[in-house]
């Protein structure tokens, strides 16, 4: 029952700190006639000032009840130089994805943008993706809650089991704001659904092979600066690059789903599969 709840508690606290965090950014828009980079930072500084304090003080109780804490916890600071690994591992799989959509002839690149063109609007967008999205749903879900399934699951099922509550949180934020009256933020869809799926599968498989949840929240804040600069052209109003596809969406596709999500999904698994090997031997 005790694991229930706290994965109940985990679950609502990654879930309400969401729609808080979009509730605030409408309110300080609509009210004090916000920009978008204040709006966006705003929802980011409520979602890490909720989600981050009671994730933390959950772990604690969690390592009560269970009479096992780890000599280093998985977001110890100790590591965060993983969290260079899982940002240069996106960067590299989005890069090679690049070079084989080009020379299957599926984008064409027509300029590479020097950097003031693009360099501040990246720069803070980190700060407001580190904020909003990576730090505090990498804590919540591929740290406490996947934490806590494993304690009561076997590991392949307490990945998938995540992945489904992952995919429950935007769903159920959308679903409340949509009964409050507010825009939903994000566009439910099949594809949607599919790559936060994947993506959640990706995410935890690179912090069990690392052991360490900076890996996680360095590819996840790697993806979305790469989506967003790179991949979508002008999403910002700034773009690194400039391409055409010869067929709309390929280039898109083929980069961020097939390269960036699904390739980390793979160099996990074969990381994964190496390490049990030697373990055997």
């Amino acid at each position: 029952m005790r694991w229930g709840v706290l994965l109940i508690a985990g679950w609502a606290t990654i879930t309400g700190g969401l729609f808080l965090g979009s509730l605030t950014g409408t309110v300080v828009a609509e009210q004090f006639g916000f920009t978008r980079n204040y709006r966006l930072l705003t929802q980011g500084l409520v979602m890490t000032g909720v989600v981050v304090p009671i994730i933390l003080c959950l772990y604690q109780y969690f390592y009560r009840i269970t009479g096992i804490k780890p000599k280093k916890a998985m977001y110890n600071w100790k590591k965060t130089y993983h969290f260079f690994t899982g940002l240069l591992l996106a960067i590299g799989l989005a890069f090679l994805g690049i070079f084989l959509a080009t020379s299957f002839g599926w984008i064409s690149i027509e300029k590479w943008h020097t950097p003031d063109q693009w360099l501040m609007a990246l720069l803070v967008n980190i700060g407001i993706a580190f904020l909003y999205e990576a730090l505090p749903e990498e804590l919540a879900l591929r740290g406490f809650l996947f934490d806590v399934l494993r304690h009561r699951f076997a590991t392949w099922a307490a990945v998938l089991l995540q992945t489904l509550l992952f995919l429950s949180v935007p769903l159920t934020t959308t679903l409340l704001q949509v009964l409050i009256g507010l825009a939903p933020g994000n566009n439910i869809n099949g594809g949607y659904i599919m790559l936060i799926l994947l993506f959640g599968i990706c995410l935890q498989l690179l912090r069990l092979w690392t052991g360490s949840l900076w890996t996680a929240i360095g590819f996840h804040l790697g993806y979305l600066e790469i989506t967003r600069f790179v991949v979508n052209n002008n999403y910002y109003g700034s773009s690194i690059l400039s391409y055409q596809e010869s067929f709309p969406g390929l280039g898109v596709l083929f980069i961020s789903l097939g390269m960036i999500v699904v390739g980390g999904i793979v160099v996990s698994l074969f990381i994964l599969g190496m390490k049990r090997l030697l373990q055997k031997n």
